[in-house]
């Protein structure tokens, strides 16, 4: 059995290829080429064909950092990783590529969930774990194929009463794609970066993400203010394909009875059904076991309140391309330790 590796030219082909998959997010979608190139990185789509028929691939981004430029593949590839076949030939192709277009290392971060037969093929196909994750390695999912009621009544008693707080004393949410608001969502994440101590997107990466989704119906923001209306927390939920993520936010906590975040995520949870999504992604919490001290050990607590499943996933894996790699590997492992992971 053959396998071709080819670059996918026809945006439609890609998107109508991610339509079949169970989940392919937002950062796989052909509209993120677009954000790549507002920030001045290439990107490309590399399709797994067998018979002509488009089975697997990825997108692909250029990254070009001072520690060494790589290839970013974000939440990919999407293969089937029970096909060695397919896995090696997709490698080897991305292998090559990079080889030629003088990159130092190549980064995978697939969304598949994690099993010993799926890290052990990636170790055998020359792939080394990275010292740092770049996108979400456990996840918080939420199914959305339920009534309303049936998901109220599955979210922890404390969340459900503080929703219905935040309604009965005049919680307002807005949803909007106003450029204003995310002004508002830049100024107070700086707020709450610096004082958690996180490391945050930069404001001009999440205006660009935020317009390209936006021009086409796949990103809102949710603005909450409280009764006296000042804006106390604010998200940008990106909705693709059959799902709904939580990508950025900031709360601001001005009044500890009414957390108005909590009625965010509900009014959030709400549109995704009415667009008729099937999962609503929490994004990142800290995994099973992990210390008090680490960074997602807070945020855990308050996305598990609203019910769902834990998805842990395949970790970042490096292919190395040139000895550019270890100086990068030693600044990512620094980085790691020191912000907690």
């Amino acid at each position: 059995m053959n396998y071709i590796i080819r670059q996918v030219t026809d945006r439609k082909e890609w998107e109508d290829f991610l339509k079949t998959q169970e989940y392919a997010l937002f950062t796989q979608s052909s509209l993120y080429c677009d954000v790549y190139t507002k920030t001045g990185e290439k990107s490309w789509i590399f399709g797994v064909y067998k018979d002509d028929a488009l089975v697997g691939g990825s997108l692909v981004t250029s990254v070009h950092a001072k520690r060494g430029n790589f290839l970013l593949l974000p939440y990919g590839p999407i293969l089937d990783y029970s096909n060695k076949e397919q896995f090696s030939s997709f490698i080897t192709a991305i292998t090559v590529f990079a080889r030629k277009q003088k990159y130092d290392f190549v980064r995978l971060s697939p969304f598949v969930e994690h099993s010993a037969e799926i890290g052990h093929m990636f170790t055998e196909y020359a792939c080394r774990k990275s010292p740092m994750h770049v996108l979400a390695e456990n996840t918080w999912i939420l199914d959305l194929h339920k009534t309303e009621k049936q998901l109220l009544s599955e979210m922890k008693k404390n969340h459900r009463n503080l929703i219905r707080r935040c309604e009965r004393e005049g919680v307002v949410i807005r949803k909007t794609k106003d450029a204003a608001t995310i002004q508002r969502l830049n100024t107070m994440h700086d707020i709450v970066a610096k004082r958690h101590q996180f490391h945050r997107f930069s404001k001009d990466f999440i205006r660009q993400e935020f317009s390209v989704f936006a021009q086409n119906n796949n990103a809102e923001i949710f603005e909450a203010t409280l009764p006296n209306g000042e804006v106390d927390s604010s998200a940008i939920i990106l909705f693709y394909n059959n799902m709904a993520c939580y990508r950025h936010s900031a709360s601001l906590h001005k009044n500890k009875r009414l957390p108005t975040s909590y009625l965010i995520q509900w009014e959030v949870i709400k549109e995704a059904k009415k667009r008729g999504l099937r999962y609503y992604n929490f994004w990142g919490i800290a995994p099973k076991g992990a210390p008090e001290i680490h960074p997602f050990k807070g945020i855990t607590h308050f996305k598990k309140g609203f019910g769902g499943v834990q998805k842990d996933l395949v970790p970042c894996h490096d292919i190395v391309i040139t000895k550019k790699y270890y100086f990068n590997w030693v600044i990512e492992t620094i980085r790691r330790i020191k912000r907690g992971f």
